[in-house]
Formats: C-alpha cells, sequence, structure tokens
C-alpha cells in the first residue's frame, strides 16, 4: 500500500502529538512494507519522517504573521489548487491521510476526489470548528466571539468534506463535536495506545509523593497559569512542583521559579525527559480548553511510565479518568489543583493508585497500526466500488 501522510507540521517531533501520531504511522507502516510519504505545510525542527517530508511553505506561521494571516485566508477560499494537487499526484499513494490542516485546508480532500482517491481524515483537534483551534481565545476565555464567521468558516472549509471516505477521531468528545460536519463519512474512535515509555522500567514513584511534574506546552489553555497560582499551596501540602516544556507562559513560569514557588527545567528531550518524567511522583495535566485525546499522549506516557495523573473535566479528558487506572479528575483552577493532590497525600489511597496502574502493553502500538491499516483498506475498497458503479 502506498500512503500519503498529510499534517500541517509533518512528523515533526518538536512540534505536538498529531506530529507523534504522524511520525509513529510512518514508522509502523513502513515496517509492514507500506510505501509512506508525509506532506507538511511547514519546515519541521525534527523530522521523524526520516526524509520523506515535501513541504509545502517556506515559512512557519508561528515565527511570521503574514504566514498567519495567509493561513486564515486560506481556511476561508479553501482553494484545491494546481501546487497542490501536483504534491498529491507526485506521492502516487493509493490512500491519502489527512491530520491537522493549517496551511493545507481541507481543499486536499477535493484534489483528492478529483483524482479519485480515497480520504483518511484524524480529528487531533477543533479546527474545522474554529480559527483559534482550540475554542478559546489566548486569555482562556470562551471563544466565538464572531459566531458568523466561525460558521461561515466551517462551512467553507466542510464544502469538500464528500471526499473523506473515514474518519477517525482521537476520543468520544471529539467524534460527537464533528459528527454533524462529517456526517456522510463513518467514524471510528481509535485511542492513542499506551505503549512502554522505555525501554527498561523506571524507578517507581515514591510514597508519599513528593513531586508534582508538568510536561508539555507552556499555554494557556494548558493550565499553566493555574498550576503556577496552585504552586505555594501545593507546596503547604509536601510537594514540590516541577514544570518542563515551552511556550508563551514561559515568562510567567520562570519568575514562579526564581520565587522559590516551584522549579523550571526548560524544554526537556532524550535522556533529559527520562530523567524528569522518574523524578515525578505524580504527574498533573491541568488543561482549561476540551482537550481533544481520551487519552492524549501526556497522559499516555505518564501513564505507561507508571506515574498517576490528575486531569482536568475537560473534554477528552473526562473519558480518561473513567477508562484508565491511574487517571484522577479534578476540576479546573487552582483550588481544584490543590483539592485533588490533598487527597493523594495519605500513604493507602496512594499506594493503591500506584498499584492499579497496568504495565505499558508491548503489543499496543502494533495493534493502533494494524488497525489504521485497516480503515485505510475500508476507504480503499470503497473507491474502488464507487468507481465501478459509475
Amino acid at each position: 500500500m502506498r500512503v500519503l501522510l498529510v499534517n500541517a507540521h509533518g512528523a515533526d517531533l518538536g512540534h505536538g502529538g498529531a506530529e507523534k501520531y504522524v511520525g509513529e504511522l510512518v514508522a509502523g507502516l513502513e515496517s509492514r512494507g507500506d510505501a509512506v510519504d508525509v506532506l507538511s505545510a511547514f519546515p519541521a525542527q525534527v523530522d521523524a519522517s526520516g526524509g520523506k517530508t515535501v513541504v509545502l511553505h517556506a515559512t512557519d506561521w508561528r515565527d511570521h504573521s503574514l504566514r498567519r494571516i495567509r493561513n486564515h485566508l486560506g481556511d476561508l477560499v479553501c482553494n484545491p489548487s494546481s501546487r497542490l494537487r501536483d504534491a498529491v499526484a507526485a506521492a502516487r499513494p493509493d490512500v491519502v491521510h489527512t491530520n491537522n490542516l493549517p496551511g493545507i485546508t481541507t481543499a486536499i480532500w477535493e484534489v483528492c476526489r478529483r483524482l479519485g482517491i480515497p480520504v483518511v481524515h484524524t480529528i487531533h483537534d477543533y479546527y474545522l470548528l474554529c480559527p483559534r483551534v482550540t475554542l478559546q481565545r489566548r486569555n482562556g476565555t470562551p471563544c466565538c466571539s464572531h459566531p458568523a464567521y466561525c460558521r461561515l468558516r466551517s462551512a467553507r472549509l466542510g464544502r469538500w468534506s464528500q471526499a473523506v471516505r473515514e474518519v477517525i477521531a482521537v476520543s468520544e468528545h471529539v467524534r460527537r463535536r464533528h459528527e454533524d460536519l462529517l456526517s456522510g463519512a463513518k467514524f471510528h474512535v481509535v485511542r492513542i495506545p499506551i505503549a512502554p515509555f522505555a525501554p527498561d522500567p523506571l524507578r517507581p514513584p515514591r510514597t508519599p509523593p513528593r513531586t508534582i511534574g508538568y510536561l508539555g506546552a507552556l499555554g494557556r489553555v494548558k493550565g499553566i497559569a493555574d498550576l503556577v497560582e496552585a504552586a505555594p499551596r501545593l507546596a503547604d501540602l509536601g510537594y514540590e512542583v516541577q514544570v518542563a516544556g515551552e511556550g508563551r507562559l514561559r515568562p510567567l513560569v520562570e519568575a514562579a521559579a526564581s520565587r522559590g514557588d516551584l522549579r523550571y527545567r526548560g524544554p526537556v528531550h532524550g535522556d533529559d525527559k527520562l530523567r524528569f518524567v522518574e523524578s515525578t511522583d505524580l504527574a498533573i495535566l491541568p488543561s482549561t480548553w476540551e482537550e481533544p485525546g481520551a487519552p492524549p499522549y501526556a497522559v499516555a506516557e505518564w501513564l505507561a511510565a507508571g506515574r498517576p495523573i490528575l486531569v482536568a473535566r475537560r473534554g477528552g479528558l473526562v473519558e480518561v479518568s473513567h477508562l484508565l487506572r491511574g487517571a484522577v479528575a479534578m476540576e479546573t483552577g487552582a483550588e481544584g489543583i490543590v483539592a485533588a493532590a490533598r487527597t493523594l497525600t495519605a500513604e493507602a489511597p496512594w499506594r493503591e493508585l500506584v498499584g492499579s496502574i497496568p504495565a505499558p502493553d508491548r503489543t499496543a502500538i502494533d495493534r493502533w497500526v494494524d488497525l489504521h491499516r485497516k480503515i485505510y483498506e475500508l476507504a480503499a475498497s470503497a473507491s474502488r466500488s464507487s468507481t465501478r458503479r459509475r
């Protein structure tokens, strides 16, 4: 099978979860003998595609305001351009699997329809519903300040959806939010697998827990401001808060570190990431947005490392707290963080929580990749049937 994986940031491991998802698919599909190419809108920092990525734009929207404006205009125009057609045709795919589409747009779906190539789409966030992708403004308040514009934009993006045959949602929550927009496609909920975090087992967390760790983007939607506010009161409970990552709220985190409220480790990768995780007893994901994944990679990795995690009751994280042992639901805001952390200071409930986390499944990634291949085959089979009917 020849597969073209399409994602705004390709398989750039320096960006986020959708990029890790694409990178793992590249490796898994190639190990099964499939030919895989990647189409990316923007240049990569850390490319996991093995040099198989074609890039559409020379600049990244994060660094160039003009590129950001062009992205938003592109969402409205949504033009199946000859450049996009040539990029898809050059890969000669049997199936095109689209993911995040800023800088590319759903015009690629129409390109594929015209070329007779079946499309599978994975929903990782709210791009199809919200120009900010998060359903929130930068200050954390609900978005929708221009509902007429958002409806127009979604209608423009959705008008090519008849080309999408199969949709993969990373949670039931995401499926429910999008099923009307992609009503002509068949939905599959495919959750991120909890695979081994490291080649060898990590040192178990301490009893009682002494450190609370956050690892990820330092953005308002991730609840970082709430964690910083809660840090002094967590210290009163006997916890040390440690944070690793990069993002817009880094100055806020650094200021808290300079006051002694928490420890900031900066961005961590490779062995540094392993040491950070091993030095953490209890993890936290205090998101204020409707976190799409159930679980997101952030939760899957902490549980795979044997670390319980506090998760906000937001979006797909509500499912996580019901589905996965070791994930503890909490209310959003600093008060919710402190209240949840307080319940785990006693030795008995903490030992029970740590002991409930199952060992990571070494076959989970293989089953996850095989499930994607089955969905590709469904899309290809439906495409062949449609061609015969015509």
